[in-house]
């Protein structure tokens, strides 16, 4: 996708005020055109349609990709009470009540894997470096050749905790109460309530016995009225309160943003 331009307004300013979605930690209502590292007139870049829930964080702008890649504003699909102290693609998906340390990275810069060379020479008609070696086939498959891959940037679930220097490979799925060590390297999904550590990273252990996972995921506690959910930290007395139907569902507000034609 190529991606469209959105311009930041006064308007949009004061709808991220109102739902509490904060770009600078305890964000103040806009001032003089400014929230957060947003300005009234300020021009992104949009490559997907960006979903940001009620009292979420993003509080670092700018995401810069592996070299090569594509990089974006900062602003990416996020859940309630979720926060991220490193700038995210607008591709992520990240779940409510996620936790996201510094230095989060993705593998999300790449050089073929079945032609005659992995050389960027390939798919940088531009540079000098490769002028000798710029033949019409090079000049043709460098068209086609997507630097940035096919697999989509992660979807990250509910509750899961990101430790610092974890780097993500694009295409995967980490599940609803995970928990990535800092600087783990994850190539594959990570399974629901599991901790991984390590490069690659591999299963430390599972944070709650499996009877208990059963029953956080079938309750899906994070589409619950907070208020009710945490009138107690303890896991299995929450999960009886939603069991029995003593907490609501709760209609979580959100602002969305579209890429444009």
């Amino acid at each position: 996708m190529a991606g469209s331009t959105l311009t930041i307004s006064d308007n949009l300013l004061d709808q991220l005020y109102h739902h509490s979605v904060l770009l600078k930690l305890n964000s103040g209502p806009p001032a003089e055109g400014h929230y957060g590292w947003l300005t009234a007139g300020q021009q992104l870049r949009l490559h997907h349609t960006v979903r940001l829930e009620q009292n979420s964080a993003l509080y670092a702008p700018d995401y810069r990709p592996m070299l090569g890649g594509r990089g974006s504003s900062g602003l990416c699909t996020i859940g309630a009470f979720s926060y991220s102290y490193s700038a995210l693609p607008d591709g992520l998906q990240v779940g409510r009540y996620c936790s996201i340390s510094r230095g989060l990275s993705f593998i999300d810069s790449f050089h073929p894997t079945d032609r005659l060379t992995t050389s960027a020479l390939l798919f940088r008609p531009k540079n000098q470096l490769y002028a000798p070696a710029l033949t019409p086939a090079v000049k043709e498959y460098s068209q086609t050749f997507s630097v940035i891959g096919d697999a989509p940037y992660p979807t990250i679930g509910n509750d899961v905790w990101i430790g610092a220097d974890v780097t993500l490979a694009k295409g995967i799925r980490i599940g609803h109460g995970a928990i990535i060590a800092a600087n783990a390297t994850v190539t594959r999904d990570v399974p629901a309530y599991a901790i991984v550590a390590g490069n690659p990273a591999r299963m430390v252990r599972m944070r709650f016995g499996d009877e208990l996972v059963g029953r956080l995921l079938a309750a899906q506690w994070w589409n619950y009225d907070p208020a009710g959910v945490f009138e107690t930290t303890d896991p299995e007395l929450s999960l009886s309160w939603i069991e029995k139907g003593a907490v609501d569902p709760y209609p979580f507000s959100s602002i969305t943003l579209e890429p444009g034609p």
